[in-house]
Formats: C-alpha cells, structure tokens, sequence
C-alpha cells in the first residue's frame, strides 16, 4: 500500500488505496482524512502532468521542445510533446535588416527557432500578419521603396542572394507576396503548409528562418534597410526518431 500524500501518477494509475484504505478489501466506509490527502496529492500530480505536457514538456517522449532564437519581439508557446507539437512563435515588431544584392535584388533573414535533434517531419505551417503589420523604417530613402514588393515565408535554410524565395528557403511555409505601400503593407498577409515535410535534423538540429526577398532590384536601393515585422508563424511536427 502506497504511503499518505506521496502519488504514484503517472508511474502508475490510483487506485484508491490510502493510508489505512485497501481498495483490494472492498472498504466501502467514509473516507477519512488520510483519504482525502492522499486524493488531494494524486489530483495535484495529474494536473501538474497535464500542465507539463501543455508547455510541451514530457519526460516519457523523445525530445519534445526546440530552442527559442534571443531576438527582441519573439516569444513562443509550445503545446503538446514530441509525438504531436505546436510551436506557435509571435512576432512583435521584429526587425530584420536587408542587405541589396544589385541585380539579384535584396534580402533579409533571420533565425527566430531551433527543433531537437533528429528526423522531424512537419505537419502543416501557418504564417499570418495583420494589416500594416510590415513597415520598412526608411523605406523610399535608398532601401524598400515606396511600393516594394517582396515575398516573406519560413524555411530551414537562410537565403541567400537571388530574387524571390525558392526551395529551403521557404519550404516550412508558403510565401506571401507583401506589397508596401507607404512603407507599410497594405493587407492581411498569409501563407500555409498543409504537406508533411520530412528534414533530417538528427546531425545537425534544423534551424527556422524567416527569409524575404524582393521580387526586382527596382523594389530596393543600395542601402540597407529594417523591415519590422508582427505576426504569428504556427508549426505543427513531431519527432520520429533520434538518429
């Protein structure tokens, strides 16, 4: 018999034993006071099991968190565990700095999440940013211009020089073409995954980056420029395997 206040969950179910109570015998008296604390540890224990697996902390599953990137404006919440797991990153005026690459237009990057080690596949993606969500800070004086138009998705690879987004660059989530008007984007900009997308992460852990490039050279001058950007990026993925 299990000893008063000391749960066995989730090593194994209760069942309704307590300090002086067999539930073996069939005791169907009143609970006592040594019942009623050892219910009282065993609920604490199941919700502290439920809470965990909420942050998407699990000790009985493969890794099941990633690394957060240290960048000012980004926060994340991680739901469930490593079989099935929500990582929804929120984007607060995050600042990204483009760098004009002439003919190959401009680009800007950065790494906002790392995943655990290992085979993980992608479930489905999201990314979503408000009206007027994107601004360019000196956008028509040698950077974004007034009217740029550039595309912004979430990839496993940094981009690199080129017009537009292509292949790792942009394969966790679709792009979407953002249109500034003003410096600023003038609608609701959306992308979605709704493919699995296996990445073998099991040597090296594979990174999140936010990556946007211009559609032309004319959308950027030969300055660099700061793109804030606010939004939500969801990812849904599990791990498969370690190695």
């Amino acid at each position: 018999m299990a000893l008063d206040g000391v749960a066995t969950f989730p090593t194994s179910v209760w069942d309704g034993d307590s300090g002086w109570r067999d539930s073996d015998a069939g005791n169907q008296s009143s609970p006592d006071w040594q019942d009623w604390i050892r219910a009282a540890s065993e609920v604490a224990a199941a919700q502290t099991r439920i809470n965990n697996n909420a942050q998407g902390v699990d000790d009985d599953v493969i890794d099941s968190v990633g690394t957060l990137a240290t960048v000012s404006g980004l926060t994340a919440v991680e739901k469930g565990d490593g079989a099935i797991h929500k990582t929804i990153l929120t984007l607060a005026e995050v600042e990204l700095t483009s760098v004009d690459n002439a003919a190959d237009g401009a680009q800007a990057t950065k790494k906002l999440y790392t995943f655990p080690q290992g085979q993980i596949v992608i479930l489905g993606a999201h990314q979503i940013y408000p009206l007027g969500s994107i601004a360019a800070v000196t956008g028509g004086a040698a950077g974004y211009s007034d009217t740029s138009d550039f595309s912004i998705g979430v990839g496993s690879t940094e981009v690199p020089a080129g017009v537009d987004l292509a292949t790792t660059e942009v394969n966790m989530c679709a792009a979407a073409d953002v249109d500034l008007t003003a410096k600023t984007s003038d609608a609701i900009e959306s992308g979605i995954n709704g493919a699995l997308l296996p990445l073998d992460g099991s040597t090296t852990a594979v990174p999140v980056w936010l990556n946007t490039s211009t559609l032309d050279d004319a959308d950027h001058g030969p300055l660099p420029d700061t793109l804030k950007v606010s939004g939500t990026i969801t990812l849904v993925w599990t791990v498969i395997g370690n190695d």
